[in-house]
């Protein structure tokens, strides 16, 4: 039986929620809107590969965040919830190379500033959250 959410644990939920429907909302403009930075990035060869690989790890990040946090524990996804940190760190890879994709043909300052803060931020929670899983493990085994 899993212990209750804590609020911690509801702002995580959320944030995996946020990264993923974000990463989804990335990939929707990079392919529908052709004024758009993105959709230039997404033109290119490599950019193209990532920005569909973003669409598929973002869609992983939601799912888990919905399925392991929101419904009831029968349907969780029990290797999903110890893994979820490699979700995190392959959408911040995803946002790091196209940020190579971007300065090697944009050299745009603003997508430069866009995809260091989402990377950068994805990989700070990431961190929090592995942490966080093992603190909770720990206790586990030694509280019990």
């Amino acid at each position: 039986m899993r212990a209750p959410h804590t609020g911690v644990d509801r702002a995580g939920s959320v944030f995996r929620m946020y990264v993923g429907g974000n990463a989804i909302v990335t990939w929707y403009v990079a392919m529908t809107d052709p004024r758009s930075l993105m959709h230039l990035v997404a033109s290119t060869r490599d950019g193209a590969v990532l920005i569909w690989l973003l669409m598929a790890v973002g869609a992983a990040a939601l799912l888990d965040a919905v399925i392991n946090d929101f419904m009831p524990e029968r349907f969780h996804w029990r290797i999903g919830r110890r893994q979820r940190h490699y979700i995190l760190a392959a959408l911040a890879f995803c946002y790091i190379a196209q940020l190579y994709v971007e300065f090697f043909n944009l050299r745009s300052g603003g997508l430069l500033a866009y995809y260091l803060w989402n990377a950068a931020t994805i990989m700070f929670i990431a961190f929090i959250d592995a942490h966080q899983r093992n603190k909770d493990n720990q206790c586990s085994t030694v509280c019990n």
